[in-house]
């Protein structure tokens, strides 16, 4: 996306967006449901049929353009094991 002089993000066709909303996304859920997948196809419009188990958490991010509003979203996703929960807490606080 690109900006104008005064820094603020412009929309292609050159109209100045007018408002901005940040989301932060946390995935929580059970080992191999899909998680990740779902944040693969979001962020990159890919899919694979076997997708390697998050370990600890992956952080991406996407921006998406709504009428003169930009959504800004960070996706934390989060392994589903067991013995990687005990780390989940300091993510979040």
């Amino acid at each position: 996306m690109a900006t104008n002089r005064s820094g603020a993000a412009q929309r292609p066709n050159g109209a100045p967006q007018t408002k901005v909303c940040q989301f932060k996304l946390v995935l929580l859920g059970e080992s191999a449901v899909g998680k990740s997948s779902l944040v693969l196809r979001f962020v990159k419009g890919q899919f694979h049929e076997y997708q390697e188990s998050t370990i600890g958490a992956a952080f991406l991010t996407q921006t998406v353009c709504l009428d003169d509003t930009t959504v800004k979203f960070e996706i934390w996703d989060t392994a589903g094991q067991e013995r990687y929960h005990l780390y989940d807490l300091g993510y979040f606080v």
